[in-house]
């Protein structure tokens, strides 16, 4: 039986509106339309190449990134649209923080690896630096293990450590918005509850967007789903509704594993 999740007050963080993205012209995203609720969790499902991934990077402007990526339609975070020329790229991904599959975290120490961001974009020293860092720690349940040995490298750490430092490190520039792109795939199954567990804290602050194939992951950590298939959003929902009770039979065929 599935846990009931609390189901924040809805308001929009970020939306698309009629989001297509292709790739050396083939369509990857077709005409996405989709309000992402503030202050709370929301998965993307689907089978693989269904889009989430691209939907996901289409949100702080990752795409940008990839040859021969071309994109129609709008963004918008608060009201600005971020594919504005005027927008500043390096304060978007400031705003809206990705953290992906496999933990990349810098070859420095844990200290420097969540320093590095505030120091730059705020120019913060001392002591205040070091309480952002340890707040970035505490949020990402990690300074109870590392608070001792700060000066190790980021690299010494286990993959679920260095996920959560990866998160820390994103969170130590204060976003808005928290990007995850099958952040527990490379990992075991106590550091992925550890971070499901995080998750879940998280989205009483932040507003988080989770892309998992693992839909009892997605059931259980998100409060609002959306499944995929072929660039299109098939079905977009509560959690609890959408696994349950979903409204499209291909929706009931993927999430009782009829196919993907």
């Amino acid at each position: 039986m599935m846990a009931t999740m609390a189901i924040p007050q809805q308001k929009t963080a970020i939306e698309t509106i009629d989001l297509s993205v292709a790739y050396n012209g083939k369509p990857a995203l077709r005409g996405v339309s989709l309000a992402f609720p503030e202050n709370a969790v929301t998965a993307l499902i689907g089978p693989s190449g269904c889009g989430k991934s691209t939907l996901l990077r289409a949100l702080n402007r990752m795409n940008d990134r990839i040859p021969n990526a071309e994109m129609t339609g709008r963004v918008l975070l608060k009201g600005r649209d971020i594919y504005d020329r005027r927008i500043n790229l390096t304060r978007l991904r400031r705003e809206v923080g990705m953290v992906f599959q496999k933990p990349n975290p810098f070859p420095m120490s844990i200290f420097e690896n969540v320093a590095l961001g505030p120091r730059l974009h705020y120019g913060l020293r001392g002591r205040a630096l070091q309480e952002v860092v340890e707040d970035a720690l505490r949020k990402a349940a990690l300074w109870d293990e590392v608070k001792d040995e700060l000066s190790k490298s980021g690299l010494a750490l286990s993959g679920g450590q260095q996920q959560r430092l990866c998160i820390a490190r994103m969170l130590a520039v204060q976003p808005q918005i928290l990007l995850m792109d099958e952040p527990c795939s490379a990992l075991d199954p106590i550091s992925t509850q550890k971070i499901e567990e995080l998750i879940t804290e998280l989205g009483k602050q932040y507003t988080v967007i989770v892309v998992t194939h693992n839909l009892q992951q997605a059931a259980r950590i998100s409060h609002y789903t959306g499944f995929l298939m072929y660039g299109e959003v098939v079905e977009w929902g509560e959690t609890r509704q959408l696994f349950e009770r979903p409204a499209r039979a291909e929706t009931e065929d993927y999430i009782h594993g009829r196919f993907g």
